[in-house]
């Protein structure tokens, strides 16, 4: 949900209402991103569900649907006027009651004093690549290439372990090619962490975005059959129904938080105070949240005698396009090797060249023209070009978080962790304390 098209705006590629049936009525908003019609069901009387009923705003004439109004945690969602009360004290959007002590605002979203010299943090105006001339676009690649072909390809190495506590889930019939995908890789990560000599006794795991909590679950299991001493923590700053961390039948080495990472405190946690080492994992950390736990762990992971809890990290990378210089770990990487603030803006625009696919519906890319695989961009790059360079961005801002980690004492690696064909963003960061 969450779509901001307003159910009576005009387009002529609409398809014909839906069936107003009370046995079977559906929602009448028309979803633009979906080229649909919504398909929740309404009640009796109604034409919209609640998601998408109009605000008072938009339709304060009609008591039928003039109750909703956006939820004041949220906008995002509306709620019903009259029930304003009792949602406040349920919703999810809602903030906390009070300020946990882990809870320190924007502590892991600035950079260390030795990461940015002089002004490089500098505000620069949002750049678009269509409105950057092609020359300097050119120039730009050509740089990113040399720098991949020069050092970040050799860092790159296939290493696709599985672990045994998947083994027979991955078996079963049942499961749809979705959820196998996702199995997994969770196998492959969890065989990572063992293959590093991650999974060991006094042991608290923390898993950053957690959301539904597949890995944390089965990193649960293996510490339930496998480890002593150990916890599991699952961070997440939003609220996941269907949680599976609840199947847990070992309540007292599991706990859930709810927190930005960018806020998050880990030495201010009562759960990790009894175990001497801490890793990290995340599976897909979406752009800029890879940052944010990496200096969280390296900021964190400090006890009292000055040493270093933190054993190590593993995390699948993805969404480069979100990654913001502000909150980037690897600045001091780019900037050594010539690539600026301005630079950085355009990479994490042409990320999205590797994983956008053609850009045209199944049905234009069957019926195209044989040649349009040959077809080229202004800058003179085919398509599979374009993905090859959009690749190669997205290395070198992971070899900058890989360079972050080493200057903190951690030796990095970045692994193919699963196929390609599983999925397109299958590289992890693993990295052990020396």
């Amino acid at each position: 949900m969450g779509d901001t098209e307003q159910p009576n705006e005009p387009d002529s590629k609409k398809p014909k209402l839906q069936s107003t049936d009370q046995s079977s009525a559906r929602c009448q908003f028309f979803v633009q991103r979906k080229k649909r019609y919504c398909k929740m069901t309404v009640g009796n009387g109604k034409v919209y569900c609640g998601e998408h009923e109009p605000t008072n705003a938009g339709n304060a004439t009609d008591p039928a649907t003039s109750d909703r109004i956006p939820c004041p945690f949220d906008p995002k969602h509306t709620i019903s006027a009259a029930k304003k009360e009792k949602h406040m004290k349920i919703c999810n959007a809602r903030p906390p009651a009070e300020q946990q002590p882990y809870i320190v605002p924007e502590i892991n979203s600035t950079s260390d004093v030795d990461e940015v010299p002089g002004d490089a943090a500098s505000n620069v105006a949002d750049v678009k690549l269509s409105d950057m001339p092609p020359d300097r676009l050119i120039a730009l690649i050509a740089k990113i290439n040399q720098l991949y072909d020069g050092s970040v390809e050799a860092l790159l190495k296939e290493q696709s372990p599985r672990h045994e506590i998947l083994a027979q889930e991955l078996t079963l019939e049942h499961y749809g090619p979705q959820t196998l995908k996702h199995l997994t890789q969770s196998s492959a990560l969890l065989g990572l962490l063992e293959t590093y000599e991650c999974l060991a006794n006094d042991t608290a795991y923390v898993e950053f975005g957690a959301g539904k909590g597949q890995v944390a679950y089965w990193l649960a299991r293996i510490v339930e059959t496998q480890l002593e001493n150990c916890k599991v923590l699952l961070v997440d700053r939003a609220s996941h129904r269907h949680k599976k961390d609840n199947k847990i039948e070992t309540r007292e080495i599991v706990q859930r938080v709810r927190a930005d990472i960018a806020d998050l405190e880990l030495g201010q946690l009562n759960l990790l105070e009894s175990s001497r080492k801490i890793v990290g994992i995340g599976k897909h950390l979406c752009g800029g949240a890879t940052d944010l736990a990496l200096r969280c762990l390296v900021r964190s992971g400090k006890g009292e005698s000055g040493v270093s809890r933190v054993k190590g990290c593993l995390f699948a990378l993805c969404c480069h396009h979100r990654c913001e210089w502000r909150t980037f770990a690897g600045k001091s990487f780019l900037l050594a090797n010539g690539i600026e603030r301005e630079d950085f803006e355009c990479i994490v625009r042409m990320v999205s060249w590797a994983v956008c696919g053609t850009g045209r519906s199944r049905e234009r890319q069957a019926n195209g023209p044989p040649d349009e695989e040959s077809k080229q961009d202004r800058c003179g790059l085919t398509r599979t070009e374009r993905e090859a360079v959009g690749r190669k961005c997205k290395r070198v801002l992971d070899a900058a978080r890989l360079h972050y980690m080493e200057q903190h004492g951690y030796d990095g690696q970045l692994r193919y962790y699963v196929t390609s064909e599983i999925t397109p963003e299958n590289v992890c960061l693993v990295c052990v304390n020396k």
